[in-house]
């Protein structure tokens, strides 16, 4: 929630919306790769912090995971 208190949105119901379809969304993906909890809230915390951009840091951080073949 931290990006829309900063550009003074916090009070959007709309982008209030975007932020639970974002978190859900992490929620989501987190399952699907099988995150462990701790990985799951940290992926949260950085949604819940930077919206929308943070749950686009998460697919590309899990799509470059897939190419590399790395572990986490």
């Amino acid at each position: 929630m931290g990006v829309l208190w900063l550009i003074d949105a916090h009070q959007s119901g709309f982008l209030f919306l975007l932020l639970l379809a974002a978190l859900g969304l992490t929620v989501w993906e987190a399952r699907q790769q099988g995150f462990d909890r701790r990985l799951t809230l940290w992926w949260l915390s950085v949604v819940g912090m930077t919206h929308v951009l943070g749950y686009l840091a998460l697919r590309v951080w899990v799509a470059r995971r897939g190419e590399g073949g790395g572990a986490a």
